[in-house]
């Protein structure tokens, strides 16, 4: 459950929906494509939580809140970076299907979601839980913006979202920092 909330909230900014929206307009084989972009995230998601599993093993709880606190505030930054998702995705508009997989699954290794997702594995061990987790939360934070587009995303209510969710984000992994360093309990 935490994984889901982690992820659904780092995801308020509505990059993937908006992103699988624009690449969708500019091609005819929009199944395949859409199996690539959540088979490329769940292939990810597998691959963090598998590493933060293997890292619950291999740290203490006092390095692993920390990664999770550097995983949270990383998310927060990243909600408020500047992004422009029509410009990628007309780059990749051409792309043959099988290539467009490999390049999908590869561009989201390493994104802000799969970092939260390893982190939150690392805590307990349980990595399936997590990746399950961060999946739905990914899943629920894309499917608006995937169904309403880019107006949506610049109306003043989802920009005080993404504000909002970065905030809690922050102040999340601000506590998960001063919690491994022991300064509250």
């Amino acid at each position: 459950m935490i994984a889901l909330v982690a992820v659904a909230l780092a995801n308020a900014d509505g990059r993937a929906g908006l992103f699988l929206s624009a690449l969708l307009a500019g091609r005819d084989d929009r199944r395949t494509v859409a199996a690539a972009v959540f088979g490329g995230f769940l292939v990810n998601a597998l691959i963090a939580a598998a590493a933060g599993s293997a890292v619950n093993r291999m740290v203490g709880q006092g390095v692993v809140a920390l990664l999770v606190a550097l995983a949270l505030l990383s998310a927060a930054a990243a909600l408020l970076w500047p992004w422009r998702p029509d410009r990628d995705a007309q780059r990749l508009r051409a792309v043959p299907g099988p290539l467009l997989a490999a390049r999908l699954a590869l561009a989201q290794f390493g994104d802000r979601s799969h970092v939260l997702i390893a982190a939150l594995a690392a805590t307990s061990g349980a990595g399936l839980w997590a990746a399950a987790g961060g999946l739905v939360g990914w899943l629920l934070a894309m499917l608006p913006f995937l169904a309403f587009g880019a107006p949506l995303a610049a109306r003043r209510p989802m920009r005080l979202l993404r504000w909002l969710a970065a905030a809690i984000l922050a102040l999340w992994g601000v506590r998960a920092g001063l919690g491994a360093f022991g300064l509250i309990g």
